[in-house]
């Protein structure tokens, strides 16, 4: 029986090597000139708003941005000017920190792609009254670093001809990266201040990002990528009783990333994120300034993959054949899972802190901490911490004496609460890999009495689970013909062989038990390395039959 064999060509990333490293770092924020001394903090949030990354030999470069925002109680600066900065009790400011790491990966190479995911695990400050305008803020980053080979593999998946228990086979789950691209956008939308606030003497921040799940669809030759975003502003307001408040209002993204290959049916990952704000403060119909354009630097990664589950040869047991091996390193894909958790926590306003008036929550504010992740049978476990804040106006308290509290009219108070979520993907296992990302997609705070607030908070948590998988594959199959036992030929001892789409000199000569140099020399062939779909080659060797398959 002729052998013959079913070979595919799939795109796979391939694993070089990965590494987690855990670091800690301090800088030094001061004041901007324009803003008045600090008294107290009231919070310091951290967030990663950019990561860079680039493959060299031996390694990945990495610099992590981190934007910092720090709100604190205005000090009394008798020696200013009141009019030269806002006078207001509670102030705002942010800037952004850079951080820059080389995680060795020894088999890197320049030019090779990387999977960077970096997490704050933990930040915190301190604060020294006798430098009312510098704080320090410490922040505990955790770097996963993975670097992957694009590599067009050719696998051996069927061999027909051979005894099928010659024949080594496995079943792999890999995906097959069609295309993938980053794309950026700027996405607008109009806010509008409520009817019961006051108009904007000055925009402290801009805060927001997407609310619902982003929804990627793959059409043929390209991913429609849908969201809502909500952004939210925290301004100083043009009268004189509550000079902060809090606005907010959504608008939607809609958008088309061409990646050639792609076709419907395919899955996808896509990942947005904003990058930067921008925003114009502008009047309404009434005059007033109660208008803000919002815009967002939008950057979106859409990578097309198609799960493929198949039979991979790895070895055959035969004289009939020669084989090529090579060695096989990929991710091989359990499975993956979204699901949405709407966590409830009631705050509760410390002791030291004023009522909060029917109405008067400003912001609530969410931040995540300490997020991982483990496989167990049957799924992965998601934990972490919410950190939760709000920020409010304080109700007046006749009963209380002032000195009891700090008598301001915006105050803040913050609590943590601890959250974990199994997620169900029914082939894992324990000791398995696991890639989490958790985002806070909506926080909103309700007043249930002077001196409670319920917030909610709403979580997406993805889970994906992957086993890393080594082996050695056949990529190809060279059919040989049986060595003539005997000292001299019996019979002609040449024979013409038409080329083959895929055939190399190397391939032919192994296939007929002859060597390059004789096939080159017979031919009188001036470049081994070019050959003709249909050419004609003299093969000189003793043979009995032509070779079979």
């Amino acid at each position: 029986m002729a052998i013959n064999f079913k070979e595919e060509q799939v795109r796979v990333e391939y694993v070089i090597g990965e590494d987690t490293v855990r670091e800690s770092q301090t800088r030094e924020l001061e004041v901007p000139g324009e803003k008045p001394n600090i008294e107290r903090v009231l919070e310091v949030n951290t967030e990663v708003v950019n990561v860079d990354y680039t493959v060299e030999d031996g390694g990945v470069d990495i610099l992590s941005t981190i934007e910092v925002g720090v709100m604190y109680v205005a000090a009394p600066t008798p020696d200013l000017d009141p009019e030269e900065y806002d006078d207001q009790p509670v102030h705002y400011f942010h800037d952004q920190i850079e951080i820059p790491n080389f995680v060795d990966i020894p088999e890197a190479e320049e030019d090779m792609s990387a999977y960077v995911d970096v997490d704050i695990i933990r930040a915190s400050y301190s604060f020294d009254p006798d430098e009312n305008r510098i704080v320090d803020v410490t922040v505990v980053l955790k770097k996963f670093v993975k670097v992957l080979d694009y590599r067009q593999i050719t696998i051996i998946s069927d061999v027909t001809g051979i005894r099928k228990e010659l024949v080594e086979k496995e079943l792999l789950r890999i995906e097959n990266v069609i295309a993938e691209d980053t794309y950026s956008v700027v996405v607008e939308g109009i806010l509008d201040v409520p009817a019961n606030k006051p108009e904007i003497e000055r925009i402290l921040k801009v805060t927001g990002g997407l609310v619902e799940n982003e929804t990627a669809t793959v059409t043929d030759g390209g991913v429609i990528v849908d969201g809502e975003f909500q952004a939210g502003i925290m301004y100083v307001a043009l009268e004189d009783n509550q000079p902060v408040h809090f606005a907010e209002g959504t608008f939607d993204i809609s958008e088309v990333v061409d990646l050639p290959g792609a076709e419907e049916g395919m899955t996808t990952y896509t990942n947005v994120n904003v990058k930067r704000w921008d925003y114009t403060v502008r009047e309404n119909d009434a005059g007033e300034a109660k208008v803000v354009e919002v815009r967002a630097v939008v950057e979106i990664f859409v990578k097309v993959l198609e799960p493929r589950q198949i039979m991979v040869v790895t070895g055959i047991d035969s004289d009939r054949v020669e084989v090529e091996e090579a060695l096989l390193r990929v991710e091989e894909v359990i499975g993956e899972n979204t699901v949405g958790e709407t966590v409830t926590k009631e705050l509760i306003v410390p002791t030291n802190k004023p009522n909060i008036e029917e109405g008067g929550i400003l912001e609530a504010s969410a931040q995540l901490e300490d997020v991982a992740c483990e496989v167990e049978d049957g799924g992965v476990l998601i934990t972490g911490n919410i950190k939760g804040g709000i920020l409010y106006v304080a109700a007046p308290t006749p009963d209380l004496d002032p000195e009891e509290y700090d008598d301001q009219p915006v105050h803040y108070f913050h609590d943590e609460r601890s959250f974990d979520n199994f997620v169900n993907i029914p082939e894992a296992e324990a000791g398995m890999s696991c890639y989490k990302d958790v985002i806070i997609k909506k926080v909103r705070a309700t007043r249930t009495s002077s001196r409670t607030v319920d917030l909610v908070v709403t979580l997406s948590k993805f889970a994906k689970v992957t086993n890393f998988r080594q082996l050695t594959i056949v990529t190809d199959i060279v059919v040989v013909s049986p060595v003539v036992d005997q000292d001299e030929c019996e019979r002609p001892s040449r024979v013409i062989y038409v080329v083959q789409p895929g055939d190399t000199l190397y391939k032919i000569a192994r296939r007929y038990r002859t060597t390059v140099d004789a096939i080159v020399e017979a031919n009188d062939i001036s470049n081994p390395d070019v050959l003709e779909v249909g050419q004609k080659l003299i093969i000189p060797r003793c043979i009995i039959d032509g070779p079979r398959g």
